[in-house]
């Protein structure tokens, strides 16, 4: 059985080192790959420096082509699951085995590491505003679309069989895949669940999303929902 964490990065060569480190103590036999997309700093020459598999892409692609790029790889080099894990040191290794346990156990295509599931939420999170308003705007939409309601639409922190990654090496969403990439995965019969987890504010640098991206955000979800209805 072979797994890959999948972590897009830009400009992260200050969180990296510790991403790379919590996921080697959490688990050695894992597989990682640093996705830099078209990184300003050293996230690239950093990540290889701590042992980790790197691609870098010539050109920003955002962070739906870097982890669609992760997904080829793994289907190119023959893995039976992955992860996708930001790299921003949000996320924590600890949860791997929680996220994988319902593939492994064939109860579902594709696992979110939740922060607000009502059973177990992260308290201890702390969620701007803008964020939180548009995060539920993305669950609501998605639970009219598909009839399934996520907790954490926005959650980057996932685990997905080889169908699922399969799937999105072919199509995935560009611009704020997130919610996108649940509806396209519903709309194609997969199962998808969320598991309570843990998670971080980010340790440094500075985060892509900024207010006037939060504003736009439901926007851009609105029309990435169409356009899947649509296509379908």
């Amino acid at each position: 059985m072979k797994i890959l964490i999948i972590i897009p990065a830009y400009n992260e060569e200050v969180c990296i080192p510790e991403v790379l480190e919590r996921i080697k103590q959490a688990n050695a036999a894992f597989d990682t790959l640093v996705i830099d997309d078209s990184s300003k700093d050293h996230t690239a020459e950093v990540a290889r420096n701590y042992g980790s598999k790197v691609i870098r892409l010539p050109a920003n692609l955002g962070v739906g082509g870097a982890v669609q790029t992760g997904f080829i790889y793994a289907v190119r080099n023959g893995y039976d699951f992955v992860v996708q894990h930001d790299g921003d040191g949000q996320h924590d290794p600890d949860y791997f085995q929680k996220v994988l346990t319902p593939l492994l156990q064939g109860k579902a295509d594709c696992v979110i590491g939740s922060r607000y599931t009502k059973e177990d939420p992260d308290r201890d999170y702390k969620t701007p505003l803008s964020r939180k308003l548009g995060m539920q705007f993305s669950s609501s939409l998605l639970k009219l679309a598909s009839g399934q309601y996520i907790t954490d639409t926005t959650s980057g922190f996932r685990a997905l069989n080889y169908k699922a990654f399969e799937y999105f090496s072919r199509e995935y969403p560009t611009d704020h895949p997130e919610a996108e990439a649940l509806l396209m995965l519903m709309r194609k019969g997969f199962r998808v669940c969320e598991v309570p987890v843990k998670m971080r504010c980010r340790q440094a640098g500075s985060s892509s999303i900024n207010w006037v991206k939060s504003i736009i955000y439901p926007f851009r979800v609105l029309v990435g929902f169409l356009a899947v209805l649509l296509k379908d």
